[in-house]
């Protein structure tokens, strides 16, 4: 199974089972740089799976996906949206690692950090590949990708 495939399935499964709003992923659109306001939340992979797991959201995009997980009805990005926004990247991550070959899931997971501003990027460095799913929901699109050190097959090579 190859990255994409795997982000779409777990990103589909929380959104399905825990934040409850219905979200696409979007074929054939390319996760490019985002403008405006965003947060990205991260989290570190050791281990068998090597590199960095990123989740890009518009300030809407986070609040209305923290409103639907949290039972809330915030209007701003706060410490609650920071919170919940570093908890998806968190899920996504364990996701991945559940669905990674048996052979190859001993993946440690580093603690969420999240990011905020305006006109910034996120890039491993070093050799690594990037596989990127975009998603649209009602307050916008988002962004979730890996960044790995080259993993093959797993790049659907």
């Amino acid at each position: 199974m190859e990255f994409k495939k795997i982000i779409e399935q777990v990103v589909a499964e929380i959104f399905s089972s825990m934040v409850f709003l219905d979200i696409k992923s979007l074929d054939g659109v390319d996760p490019e740089p985002m403008q405006g306001s965003m947060l990205s939340g991260m989290i570190g992979l050791a281990g068998d799976l090597q590199g960095t797991l990123l989740i890009h959201l518009p300030d809407q995009a986070a609040i209305a996906i923290t409103n639907a997980f949290l039972g809330m009805e915030l209007s701003a990005v706060d410490d609650d949206v920071k919170d919940a926004v570093g908890e998806l990247a968190n899920m996504v991550a364990g996701g991945i690692k559940y669905l990674m070959p048996e052979n190859t899931r001993d993946i440690a997971l580093a603690i969420p950090s999240v990011v905020r501003g305006k006109g910034y990027s996120c890039e491993a460095t070093g050799r690594f590949e990037r596989a990127g799913v975009v998603f649209e929901l009602a307050a916008g699109r988002f962004i979730v990708e890996v960044q790995v050190k080259d993993s093959g097959s797993l790049f659907g090579r």
